[in-house]
């Protein structure tokens, strides 16, 4: 029987269900730990065969992601209101069948409430929860372990405790080697004593001669230490298999240590990949805002210089439109660039408000010195006459010019 039943979803907690797979199985055995509904035959009801399943477990744990609660199916519907959801019919047939369920929070999720959950998952929301976090994951394992010993059966494939025991997988002396040596050892303990009573026993008189009794007396020291030898041989077997034992117990303690150090330098290279990664998206997203602010400044620069540019060129056109050029007879004739003011007088282009420029077409006329000669009474303070007595002077051709 699997005594753990393991209901996740996919893509909310793959990573995280299948870590903690592998951390229960180590400790309590493959057969104790069941982890997907898979190979269901087909015309097999799914729903009768997830509930076959989860009875025959002792304790569900119900894996909670942060997109646990919120997942929804292509049409955009919530999954957890889905009849049919492979997660909603496993944690309501553990309830319903009053099977122990522990939610195990990873991912930093929040434990949803009664309202949030379909009316077949409310009792979930009332279950004491545990949570598994990335940086405490071996202890917090370790205290979901203590926590899950009274539901699993031991097995005889890995007891309960005994697989993640270093000291408990170093090897052990042969035991028909250790009753071998503890039965030689006694046999020449027996020996031994047997040989000293001989040896100590008085020897009755006899009228053999003292040659002859020397000679039992030889036999009898030489399997006196024919016993101690063979004691010290067993005693010396026994520490050799001991030292034998102490360096297996050594060795596991040390392939442990190996075990726990290079996952200490994974999990510290995975952080450092983490936050490498997230400052590399930073300085892309920062250096992105800048070349953005760089082309929207440079695009206002030259919108603005466009603007400035088409205003200069409204400009020069009005004032060109405002000065024409024309070709005037004799007596005063001549080409001449002319306006005519606002109180209606023509006026000549000149620097000095005296004289004319003629012959000097516009492009050549420095307007920033410009100080035209106006017909009318500036004139005639000029010239004392108005610039109108005459019908071929230039005042008065020019506002018939302008006219055309």
């Amino acid at each position: 029987m699997r005594a753990i039943f393991i209901s996740y979803r996919r893509d909310d907690s793959e990573g995280q269900a299948g870590r903690l797979l592998k951390d229960l199985a180590g400790h309590f055995g493959h057969d104790a730990v069941f982890m997907d509904v898979a190979g269901i035959a087909a015309g097999r009801d799914f729903r009768r065969v997830i509930d076959e399943h989860v009875a025959t477990c002792g304790v569900l744990l119900a894996i909670i992601g942060k997109n646990w609660l919120t997942a929804q199916n292509a049409a955009g519907r919530r999954r957890l209101d889905d009849p049919a959801d492979f997660v909603r019919l496993e944690t309501a047939s553990a309830l319903k069948r009053d099977i122990p369920v522990i939610p195990v929070l990873v991912q930093g999720a929040n434990m949803p409430q009664a309202e949030q959950l379909p009316p077949d998952l409310a009792e979930l929301a009332y279950r004491n929860s545990v949570e598994l976090s990335h940086a405490r994951w071996d202890s917090d394992v370790q205290l979901l372990i203590k926590a899950l010993e009274p539901y699993v059966e031991a097995t005889s494939g890995a007891p309960a405790g005994g697989a993640g025991n270093a000291a408990a997988a170093a090897p052990q002396p042969n035991k028909r080697a250790v009753l071998a040596i503890a039965g030689a050892s006694a046999a020449a303990i027996v020996v031994a004593l047997v040989a000293y009573q001989w040896v100590a026993a008085p020897t009755p008189p006899t009228e053999t001669a003292p040659a002859a009794r020397a000679a039992p007396d030889l036999v009898r020291n030489d399997a006196a230490k024919d016993a101690v030898a063979a004691t010290n041989a067993a005693q010396e077997a026994a520490a050799a298999r001991e030292r034998e034992a102490a360096a297996a117990k050594e060795a596991a303690d040390r392939k442990e240590a190996a075990r726990v150090a290079a996952k200490q330098a994974a999990d510290q290279i995975e952080a450092d990949r983490v936050a490498a990664t997230r400052a590399a998206a930073d300085k892309a997203a920062a250096d992105q805002a800048a070349t953005d602010k760089a082309a929207e400044e440079m695009a206002q620069a030259r919108r603005e210089r466009e603007t400035r540019q088409l205003a200069a060129e409204k400009a020069a056109a009005a004032r060109r439109a405002r000065w024409p050029s024309y070709n005037f007879p004799p007596p005063n004739g001549g080409s001449l660039v002319f306006t005519i003011m606002p109180d209606g007088n023509p006026a000549c282009a000149s620097y000095n408000a005296a004289t004319c420029l003629w012959g000097l077409s516009y492009e050549q006329l420095d307007f920033a010195r410009l100080r035209p000669l106006v017909c009318g009474e500036m004139h005639r303070a000029r010239w004392g006459v108005t610039g109108y007595e005459d019908p071929k002077h230039w005042c008065n051709l020019a506002k018939k010019v302008r006219a055309i």
